[in-house]
């Protein structure tokens, strides 16, 4: 019987042992991809445009100035906490986008710091799609992760290639009231609409929310992502935290915070058809 009893406690503390040490291995953060290589270079200009509702113009005016910068191709990367399976996980990301156009995001998820998952989600060629490898593998595309990415490339804009939501001719933006605003953008043959905030103390946007199928489910869901942290990075400011969320859900999927920022640098490996100098509007001079 005490034997039984030894060999039974034995069990259980290896048990918790094994529970600590991969929940300790969650709890470390992976170290960030490196800065990228190529740097920002020159930026040319144009007017921000005139009629956009009050509190767009307050924002971009603050955010990119009354000369906009053409950013047309952007690079960017930093770490995150990712909710796996109701785990949150450490992970680290870098993605590169066409402004307006297309983006890829590679990612890792780590444990020690080490990868045990990575994955790309990318919308090329008005198509979306998914891919993981290591632990788990899978993937996904469709019309339902056309949609989804489309959404989520216009919801990072704000912190990837801002100037696209002001200079490319395909985007509207509608008066709501004094703190908010509609925004409409390109998708497919039509068009997809966003309600943006913003603060009512700084005039910064607060965030971004719109319909957004979720994988491969065949009906949309309320969709959120938050901005804040702003620094300035090249001479235009960005928010450098962001929170990402299914508003049917209580927590977030997502937290992020980009660590490092290059623009107008040839993507064009990552997002296919993409060039440095891709042509941008030039509304507003």
């Amino acid at each position: 019987m005490r034997t039984a009893t030894r060999v039974g406690l034995a069990a259980a503390g290896s048990v918790v042992l094994l529970v600590g040490v991969g929940w300790l291995g969650l709890r470390i953060k992976p170290e960030p991809f490196p800065p990228h290589p190529e740097k920002t270079s020159g930026m040319s200009t144009a007017g921000l445009p005139s009629g956009l509702p009050e509190p767009v113009h307050r924002h971009f005016r603050a955010t990119l100035g009354e000369r906009v910068p053409r950013i047309e191709t952007a690079v960017v990367w930093g770490r995150a906490s990712f909710k796996l399976g109701g785990l949150w996980t450490p992970m680290r990301l870098k993605a590169y986008y066409l402004s307006g156009r297309g983006f890829r995001r590679d990612m890792e998820i780590t444990w020690f710091g080490m990868p045990i998952l990575r994955g790309a989600d990318a919308y090329v060629g008005g198509r979306g799609s998914l891919r993981i490898g290591g632990l788990i593998r899978a993937s996904s595309e469709g019309k339902t992760m056309d949609q989804g990415e489309n959404l989520a490339m216009w919801g990072e804009a704000p912190f990837t290639t801002p100037s696209a939501l002001v200079l490319d001719p395909r985007v509207r933006w509608e008066p709501i009231d004094a703190h908010s605003a509609r925004l409409i953008v390109p998708f497919e043959e039509g068009e997809e609409t966003l309600r943006v905030e913003f603060d009512p103390q700084t005039g910064l946007m607060k965030s971004m929310s719109g319909m957004r199928y979720r994988g491969r489910e065949d009906t949309k869901t309320p969709w959120r992502t938050g901005y804040s942290g702003w620094k300035t990075v090249h001479g235009i400011k960005l928010p450098h935290r962001g929170v990402a969320r299914w508003e049917d859900q209580r927590e977030p999927y997502i937290v992020f915070e980009i660590e490092g920022a290059e623009f107008n640098v040839d993507v064009s490996e990552q997002v296919p058809g993409a060039r440095a100098s891709q042509d941008v509007s030039d509304a507003g001079d």
